[in-house]
C-alpha cells in the first residue's frame, strides 16, 4: 500500500491535507480530501480509447452530499438520498468548468470525475474544495501522463 500525503498551509493558520493511495484503488486516481471536519473523495476514471464517431469532450462531473455527512438520514416518506439538489449541480458545474480546458480540443475519451462529501463540519464550504479535490485527483492519475504522452510540445495537439 503506498499511500501519500501532503498539507497545505493556509495564510489563516488553516491545513488543507491531501491524501491517495489508500482507497478507491481500482480507480485511474482518487485523494481523499480533508480541511478540519470537513472530508471529501474525489476519483478519476477515464476509457483509454476515444469511442469511434465521437467529436465532443465526453467529460462528466458529479457532486454527491450525503445526507450522513451532516449527520442526518432520510427518514419518514423519503429513505433514500433522492435527486441532486441545485446546490450540487452547481458544484458539478463548476468544477466541470475548471477542468474542461485542461484537456487537449480533440481528446474523446470519456472521463467521470466523482466526489462526495463524507463529512462536513459546517465551518468550511465543501463546494470551494470539491474543484480543488478533483484537480488533484486528475493530478495523481495515469490519465495525465497519458495525454502527456501523446501530446505535441510544439502545436499542442495529439499525435
Amino acid at each position: 500500500m503506498n499511500v501519500i500525503t501532503k498539507t497545505v498551509s493556509l495564510p489563516d493558520g488553516r491545513t488543507i491535507s491531501i491524501e491517495t493511495g489508500k482507497v478507491a484503488k481500482q480507480t485511474d486516481g482518487s485523494v481523499v480530501l480533508r480541511m478540519g471536519n470537513t472530508v471529501l473523495l474525489a476519483t478519476v476514471c477515464a476509457a483509454k480509447d476515444a469511442v469511434p464517431g465521437t467529436d465532443f469532450m465526453p467529460l462528466q462531473v458529479d457532486y454527491k452530499e450525503q445526507y450522513s455527512a451532516a449527520g442526518r438520514f432520510p427518514g419518514g416518506f423519503t429513505k433514500r438520498e433522492g435527486k441532486s439538489g441545485d446546490n450540487e449541480i452547481l458544484t458539478s458545474r463548476l468544477v466541470d468548468r475548471v477542468l474542461r480546458p485542461l484537456f487537449p480540443s480533440n481528446y474523446h475519451a470519456e472521463v467521470y470525475v466523482q466526489i462526495m462529501l463524507l463529512s462536513a463540519d459546517g465551518v468550511d464550504q465543501p463546494d470551494a474544495l470539491a474543484g480543488f479535490a478533483a484537480s488533484a485527483a486528475m493530478a495523481c492519475s495515469d490519465l495525465f501522463l497519458h495525454l502527456a504522452i501523446l501530446l505535441d510540445d510544439r502545436s499542442g495537439e495529439l499525435n
